[in-house]
């Protein structure tokens, strides 16, 4: 925890720059009320300029990859006609309601913030302000006592995990888990597009080609000494760079995680491991080259196994948030919670680490 959470929080430290001056905010203002329990200004602006920050720093990350420029992103409108601004200010109080319920269910899985966590974040607080100048904090809004009990909402989320989720069902069948692994050659024959992004079908002379090109590698795999260990990556490329080559693992059982076409894992399965289909195989989407590396691949079923453990994990935590949450009466104070714009024109970033320390 120590490490973790309180470091792992607060590491950056946030900075302002490009100031609009609207005027001070009073951080101790009560912008909402969580089942009649109180949350500040301050913790509210903390939580949003955190939030500012890390989708700041992504877009322009974002932009200068791909040469762009992302523009006032925050007047940005998303598909529910509301802007950019307006949907992370929901958010946050979405997130406000979030971990204030958590921590008042916390005493029903005996989850409590130990001594020495609390002692870390004091001192994790305590760092956050002795970082940022007073203009930067006046700016925030936030207090001390702000960060604190921001640590300590995200401690008891971190903790409640664990409990909330612990009776959830470890066993997995080996009809659910079990991986079959394949080298997978594909040529596709799905629709191309013409210069107004219309679908233009494939003619038949331009499906024989591509028929052509499958059965190519096919003959070449054949022609290896060890089909088991032949290279189809490079075999691949000897024919036509752009032909797709994977290696995709699936389960037996019938799954709509399954994203290979149906037509590809009845071949594989009717081969032993290490022999290529004798044949092509024509899908929807395109004609298939189809080796059997591992009728059970036992790294990718245990990865499988795990998987499926998660999700009932995650199904079973966000029901009992949910619950949680639909109980639980939050009021907030529009003519206060306007008060904290977000634009372009005010922005926060973190601090740059020293590289020596």
């Amino acid at each position: 925890f120590n490490s973790r959470i309180a470091c792992g929080v607060l590491s950056g430290c946030l900075i302002a720059g490009c100031f609009a001056g609207c005027g001070k905010l009073d951080g101790t203002q009560i912008v909402a009320t969580v089942d009649g329990e109180e949350v500040t200004l301050g913790l509210a602006s903390y939580i949003l300029r955190d939030q500012q920050a890390q989708i700041s720093s992504y877009y322009q990350m974002f932009a200068q990859s791909y040469g762009i420029d992302v523009g006032d992103m925050w007047g940005e409108e998303t598909e529910d006609g509301k802007t950019y601004a307006e949907s992370t200010k929901e958010g946050v109080m979405d997130t406000i309601k979030t971990l204030y319920v958590m921590k008042d269910h916390a005493a029903d899985y005996d989850v409590t913030i130990t001594d020495e966590e609390q002692e870390a974040i004091d001192s994790a607080a305590k760092a956050f302000m002795e970082a940022n100048d007073e203009k930067t904090l006046e700016e925030l809004a936030v207090s001390e006592s702000d960060i604190v009990l921001y640590l300590q909402l995200m401690t008891y989320r971190q903790k409640m995990h664990d409990p909330m989720v612990a009776d959830v069902d470890q066993e997995v069948s080996d009809e659910e888990a079990n991986q079959t692994r394949i080298s997978l050659v594909t040529v596709s024959t799905e629709d191309g597009e013409d210069d107004d992004g219309n679908a233009v079908p494939l003619t038949d002379e331009e499906k024989a080609e591509k028929k052509e090109l499958a059965e190519k590698v096919l003959e070449k795999i054949k022609a290896s000494d060890n089909i088991a260990e032949a290279d189809i990556d490079a075999i691949v490329d000897e024919v036509d760079d752009s032909i797709q080559s994977t290696t995709p693992a699936f389960t037996t059982a019938p799954s709509e995680s399954n994203t290979l076409e149906q037509a590809v894992m009845d071949a594989a399965l009717k081969l032993k491991d290490g022999e290529v289909a004798d044949k092509i195989i024509e899908g929807e989407k395109g004609y298939y080259v189809v080796r059997l590396d591992k009728m059970y691949d036992e790294e990718a079923t245990q990865n499988k196994i795990k998987s499926i453990i998660s999700e009932r994990e995650q199904e079973l935590y966000d029901s009992i948030l949910e619950e949680w949450e639909n109980a639980a009466d939050m009021s907030i104070q529009e003519s206060v919670w306007k008060k904290v714009t977000l634009s372009d024109a005010k922005s926060f970033v973190y601090k740059t680490a020293d590289a020596t320390e």
